[in-house]
């Protein structure tokens, strides 16, 4: 097999298809950690109804938040640097259940960059509200 030969071979080799298996992983985590943020945000504000006054934030509200938003921009990131890196090789990199997978979990990663970047939004109006009426209570009465 010659040098030229080998970049022009259809098929995607073993490491890809094990490196384009990253991009579910990073979706899954942008996925929970989009429902961890919308969990600890009603958390809050339950606290925050509970005691009557308004508190501010913890910052694991953000560190999910922005985590989950870093993980589906990270998926995005991947899918589309390996299927261009293979393209560039002479690969083929639409066979096989690893690029089918890679790809679904693309199209849900791209959702979860808005969703996640919403959550990211909210934690940080919920943040600015309280600290704007930090100390005042927040029940009537």
């Amino acid at each position: 097999m010659t040098a030229h030969s080998a970049h022009t071979d259809p098929r995607p080799t073993g490491r890809w298809r094990t490196a384009i298996l990253s991009v579910p992983l990073l979706c899954t985590a942008a996925v929970i950690s989009f429902f961890v943020s919308i969990s600890l945000s009603n958390g809050h504000h339950a606290f925050q109804s509970a005691h009557c006054r308004y508190t501010l934030l913890p910052w694991t509200h953000f560190a999910v938040a922005y985590g989950g938003l870093a993980a589906a921009v990270l998926a995005v990131a991947v899918h589309v640097l390996m299927f261009r890196s293979a393209r560039r090789a002479g690969a083929d990199p639409r066979p096989g259940w690893q690029s089918t997978l890679a790809t679904f979990a693309f199209v849900l990663a791209c959702l979860m960059i808005l969703l996640t970047a919403g959550m990211v939004a909210v934690a940080h109006m919920d943040a600015a509200q309280a600290a704007a009426h930090l100390g005042k209570p927040l029940c009537e009465g």
